[in-house]
């Protein structure tokens, strides 16, 4: 698999610390016939209160979308899906995310060339902002291991990925990662009025 770049967004692997890893998500709202998709493994934040896919590397994220649901204005049918198609209206005004915003959670993210293991805990990374497939419904990001730095940036990777087929130099040409939001909202403490 690491052979190959095959960007999927990125992917609940465990929580950090002694917690049990419960896979629950928290409900957001996403803006009735909101303009532009949202894919299974997006980094997200929120914009106005609603979801948004994280447009440059200084947001704030809230999590990793995990899919939607809303109601079909023509069936009036409820429609659960990994991805939020581009405009979509729903027939009760209600169109929700299900994001994966536990600060704790670490994610499993291929990176977009090669990595070393120097970089294990040592800097952040940016994520690419690959577009999904609008027919599997799978996040285009990735970990950019150009953005690589000592400052501030969206994720750090914690380790490579135990798996056979991500073990060699050549199976990490495009290496699977653990990483963690290290941009994540909660890490931050607003100091407005």
């Amino acid at each position: 698999m690491s052979s190959t770049k095959k960007l999927s967004g990125l992917h609940p692997s465990r929580i950090r610390g002694a917690g049990a890893n419960t896979s629950g998500f928290n409900r957001y709202p996403i803006a009735n016939a909101r303009s532009g998709a949202i894919f299974l493994g997006d980094v997200v934040k929120t914009t106005a209160g609603t979801v948004a896919p994280i447009a440059a590397g200084t947001d704030l994220a809230i999590g990793v979308f995990m899919g939607c649901k809303y109601v079909d204005p023509t069936t009036k049918q409820p429609i659960w899906s990994k991805h939020y198609p581009s405009a979509t209206s729903s027939a009760d005004g209600n169109v929700y995310a299900f994001v994966n915003d536990d600060p704790s959670t670490t994610y499993l993210v291929q990176a977009d060339t090669s990595i070393t293991a120097a970089d294990m805990n040592s800097f952040n990374f940016g994520v690419t902002l690959g577009t999904g497939s609008t027919v599997t419904g799978i996040s285009g990001f990735g970990l950019c291991v150009a953005d690589r730095t000592s400052a501030s940036a969206m994720v750090r990777p914690i380790r490579f990925y135990d798996s056979p087929d991500n073990e060699s130099t050549a199976d990490r040409a495009f290496a699977e990662v653990e990483v963690r939001i290290v941009q994540h909202v909660d890490a931050f403490v607003c100091t407005g009025p």
